[in-house]
């Protein structure tokens, strides 16, 4: 965990380490002693506190680390850095009101690789006008997604496509890529909005 404020590294490592006993959570808040506890501690997710200008730091993560996932600590609920980290490809942004419980449920949940963005952050995102329409994906890609935009997990989607789950997880990770979106809710949101526009063209 990297915080500017020792107080917080303080009360947050003691919280942290009472709702997640089973771990180590290593704090400092200084970039280069994060990067020195990376190498010589068996890290598995990095915490920040999003008001550091952590850009640089988060880049050097990706090029040390690309398959290190990144969680955002912001003071308040903002649009704008809500979007630039979503551009940053960070696995999660919470907000430190909330308790050390459901830190630890949106750490567990990244940890085991779902993407969680707080809702106004997905319903805010600015998509790109000239982003690729879902009429751009193949046939099969469209069957996936209009099954995952209706709550489909990649269990019954492989079960009701006849195709393995690791298929399904590799046209998913081919259609978020396309349509430049970073988790099933984003994608199910692109799908009914599309079908919403087809109805209206029709």
């Amino acid at each position: 965990m990297i915080d500017e404020l020792p107080i917080y590294i303080h009360g947050m490592k003691t919280e942290l380490s009472r709702v997640m006993p089973e771990c180590t959570v290593f704090a400092t808040n200084s970039f280069d002693d994060a990067l020195t506890i990376l190498e010589s501690a068996p890290i598995t997710i990095v915490l920040i506190d999003g008001e550091m200008n952590c850009t640089p730091f988060i880049k050097e993560l990706t090029i040390r680390r690309s398959s290190l996932p990144v969680v955002v600590m912001l003071r308040k609920a903002v649009d704008s850095i809500f979007n630039f980290y979503i551009r940053q490809n960070v696995k999660g942004i919470l907000t430190k009101e909330l308790s050390a419980e459901k830190i630890s449920q949106i750490l567990n949940m990244v940890l085991s690789g779902v993407v969680c963005f707080p809702e106004q952050a997905v319903l805010h995102r600015n998509h790109q006008p000239e982003s690729p329409a879902i009429y751009t994906l193949s046939r099969r890609q469209q069957e996936v997604l209009k099954l995952l935009a209706n709550g489909g997990t990649n269990k019954q989607i492989s079960r009701q496509l006849n195709i393995s789950a690791g298929t399904v997880k590799v046209h998913l990770e081919s259609i978020f890529h396309r349509l430049q979106v970073n988790n099933r809710t984003q994608a199910a949101m692109l799908y009914f909005k599309y079908i919403s526009d087809s109805v209206k063209m029709g």
